[in-house]
């Protein structure tokens, strides 16, 4: 627990942006930090999109971190999108986390990811994910690569610490927590003491049924799939929410198998948001979907406006 020694000093708050490459397990940090789920998580890469903010608060602190998509090529206009967000996110960052997957080698690619970020700040650590599924043998090699990176160089910073952590077993999430604390500037609070998120619920449950898709469909599916919540009301005694929700894919070939033989894949996948939206909105949802084909739209920036992803 990170404990307030002295009773003089002044509460702290700052912004905590969460970078890294697809399937580091940065949505699973930015819950394992937090305490709760704001951010969805599928193995899946691509899962995030948008930033998404998790906020922790106590008597001495506030910190907000930053979810982001994960760092890869320009593609699509959607892409470019998600490319921005990580931008955005990290331009005025008191902190910038970088989430590392030690089940995976280290290469070139992630090495200059990394200097790419030391040299805009001097505040980087390094979260060496998923240390619980590997060994010290394998690990080894990792941590003799990013060494190098925690001495600071005529042209750029130094990370700060390389921290190894496991968002399963929550293996020094803790030690993390704490580093970052000592970083953040004395301020006051930026969002209510009770927030957990930024976002509104109409998000919150278009995620929900985005994630939902991305477990249970196939691979060349997911990508290409988006989601929009058409109406979200509750009933008279407001025990009850009723929503509708379009899913988008870009074929109709997509369209089939996100439906399924006799309309089991959408049952399941509607099943499933439906539990989980029942222990957000704390009351019993009636959810109806729909699937739409909207070809190509992840390069069509007025779909890509109604499904949330116009600015950043």
């Amino acid at each position: 627990m990170i404990k307030k020694e002295n009773q003089n000093i002044k509460p702290k708050a700052g912004f905590i942006s969460l970078v890294g490459k697809p399937n580091a397990g940065k949505s699973s940090l930015l819950n394992a930090l937090v305490g709760e789920k704001v951010s969805i998580v599928t193995p899946k890469s691509q899962t995030t999109r948008d930033r998404v903010l998790g906020i922790l608060s106590s008597d001495d602190y506030q910190m907000i971190f930053i979810d982001t998509p994960g760092i890869h090529e320009d593609k699509t206009e959607l892409s470019k999108f998600m490319n921005r967000a990580v931008t955005t996110a990290t331009k005025d960052a008191d902190v910038v986390v970088i989430v590392i997957d030690s089940t995976k080698p280290i290469n070139s690619n992630i090495i200059n990811m990394i200097e790419g970020f030391l040299i805009k700040s001097d505040t980087v650590y390094i979260a060496l994910n998923k240390v619980d599924l590997t060994k010290f043998e394998k690990l080894y090699p990792i941590l003799e690569k990013l060494t190098p990176l925690t001495i600071k160089t005529e042209n750029r910073f130094a990370v700060k610490e390389i921290v190894p952590i496991s968002c399963r077993t929550k293996k020094n999430i803790d030690k993390l927590k704490e580093l970052i604390l000592a970083e953040l500037p004395e301020g006051e609070f930026y969002y209510p003491k009770d927030e957990l998120t930024d976002r509104p619920i109409r998000f919150l449950c278009e995620e929900i049924i985005r994630e939902k898709a991305l477990l249970f469909l196939q691979d060349e599916i997911p990508h290409g799939v988006g989601v929009m919540v058409q109406t979200m009301q509750d009933d008279d005694k407001g025990t009850l929410a009723k929503i509708q929700a379009d899913i988008v894919c870009e074929r109709e070939t997509h369209k089939q198998i996100i439906i399924g033989r006799k309309g089991e894949m959408l049952k399941q996948i509607g099943q499933s948001a439906r539990l989980e939206m029942e222990k957000l909105l704390e009351k019993k949802v009636y959810l109806e979907l729909f699937v739409k084909v909207r070809e190509n739209w992840r390069n069509r920036r007025n779909i890509m406006d109604d499904l949330g992803y116009g600015k950043n």
